[in-house]
């Protein structure tokens, strides 16, 4: 979340779950982009240099409220309590949920668990947007350091994108007002690749003799 800025001085950032894996990719870009950064966490939470560290839980509203009053925000239904305390404590300029993935109201043939997931997170979507909280939503497609997605057919491609980049991107968001009320995608050209093409570049990187096996569907 981000709140209003003053003068030529950039957005304050609270980031809700600083301590997950892509939490704390956006702590390390809001602060390699100079912001105010501040990191919700519960008590017992160890507090790195160069962030501030606000002791508090989702689960605790008057403590929430607080702290977003503190600082702007970025951080699956639980998201529904932070919209509740951005309501109440006002003077939020923008609120970047919890995707960072696919674009979830577009994954229409998603089979559970996965579903279930994506379902929660269109029902925050919605939320923000009928609350009328200032936002931006972003979606990088594919992480390519959090897993390797084993795709029907190895020749589709997908676009894959650095959880660091991303972060930044993240951070450039916040300041960029044609972002406000907006879905950013994250699709650089030559981030597109297939399954084969990915495994000609270890082949080619590594100087290893791999072995691919194809593994066909048996008829019933």
């Amino acid at each position: 979340m981000a709140n209003a800025n003053s003068g030529n001085m950039l957005s304050s950032i609270l980031v809700i779950g600083g301590t997950g894996m892509v939490g704390q990719l956006l702590v390390m870009a809001s602060i390699d982009a100079g912001h105010p950064t501040a990191v919700l966490v519960r008590p017992g939470t160890t507090s790195d240099a160069g962030k501030a560290k606000i002791m508090g839980d989702i689960n605790d509203h008057k403590g929430l409220v607080a702290a977003i009053k503190q600082a702007e925000v970025e951080e699956v239904e639980s998201q529904l309590k932070i919209l509740v305390a951005i309501q109440e404590a006002g003077g939020v300029k923008q609120f970047v949920p919890s995707e960072y993935g696919c674009d979830v109201e577009l994954a229409e043939h998603m089979l559970e668990p996965a579903k279930s997931i994506l379902g929660a997170k269109v029902r925050v979507r919605e939320a923000v947007r009928a609350a009328g909280i200032p936002h931006t939503i972003i979606s990088s497609n594919w992480l390519q350091r959090f897993l390797l997605p084993r795709a029907g057919n190895p020749e589709a491609n997908v676009f894959f994108v650095n959880e660091k980049d991303m972060a930044a991107v993240a951070m450039k968001a916040v300041e960029d007002p044609r972002t406000l009320n907006k879905i950013l995608y994250l699709r650089p050209p030559e981030n597109l690749c297939s399954l084969d093409k990915l495994f000609s570049l270890w082949r080619l990187k590594s100087a290893k003799p791999l072995r691919k096996h194809i593994l066909v569907k048996k008829s019933s």
